[in-house]
């Protein structure tokens, strides 16, 4: 069982989103698409990690609730790069890449991973596609001929949250299968790591929020 501490840093970790949530909520009609796609996002992950806390917090199998999770994260986060690159790639990519996951989840689901256990697969497919979209972001911020502030762009902040969460959870997603069974102790300080990137994510995703306001 978690101790008492290890349960609030979790549980911590899970309820930081609601700081960039409550920010994104508030200053939504003045968002240009970008964020207005990462208040949806913020929103849907939102929903559904509460309800994964839940089923955690009854000690109920929550992986289920992961693999929807997988899915509706990867396509948010796509539909927010569609909107950066928008000028550099045509839409149409980005939706053959997001119905493709989306199948390739439910695939994976239903005949490769069942629904109860860890989806290593996908998530490590999304973590290599996040990467990639977020080192090109960083390839064509430093293509610009026009001088900017690069510290008071919201997206440069968004960007480096997904690219700090999913560099550093890459490992993780990849090896978690064989690692849950190996001690729960050992367990338990591989999945604050995994706490710790998302409190990382979600305080840059403020940040970026938060740039946004002050303009």
């Amino acid at each position: 069982m978690a101790s008492a501490l290890e349960k609030i840093y979790l549980y911590f970790s899970m309820g930081i989103i609601l700081c960039p949530l409550i920010l994104a909520l508030m200053n939504v009609k003045s968002y240009p698409k970008e964020l207005k796609v990462i208040t949806l996002y913020l929103v849907s992950i939102a929903t559904l990690g509460a309800y994964s806390a839940y089923l955690w917090s009854q000690l109920k199998n929550n992986l289920p609730v992961l693999h929807v999770y997988t899915m509706v994260e990867f396509t948010g986060i796509m539909l927010f790069y569609q909107v950066i690159f928008k000028t550099y790639i045509d839409k149409i990519w980005f939706w053959v890449l997001i119905t493709c996951f989306l199948v390739f989840c439910l695939i994976n689901a239903t005949c490769i991973q069942d629904w109860k256990i860890f989806n290593t697969y996908p998530r490590t497919l999304e973590s290599i596609l996040v990467i990639g979209a977020s080192l090109y972001y960083y390839y064509k911020i430093t293509r610009q001929t026009l001088y900017t502030q690069i510290e008071k762009s919201p997206v440069f902040w968004i960007n480096t949250g997904f690219f700090i969460y999913f560099s550093g959870s890459f490992l993780l997603f990849t090896i978690s299968n064989y690692i849950l069974p190996y001690s729960f102790k050992f367990n338990m300080m591989v999945w604050q790591f995994h706490a710790f990137l998302s409190i990382v994510n979600n305080i840059l995703i403020f940040i970026g929020l938060w740039q946004h306001k002050k303009t």
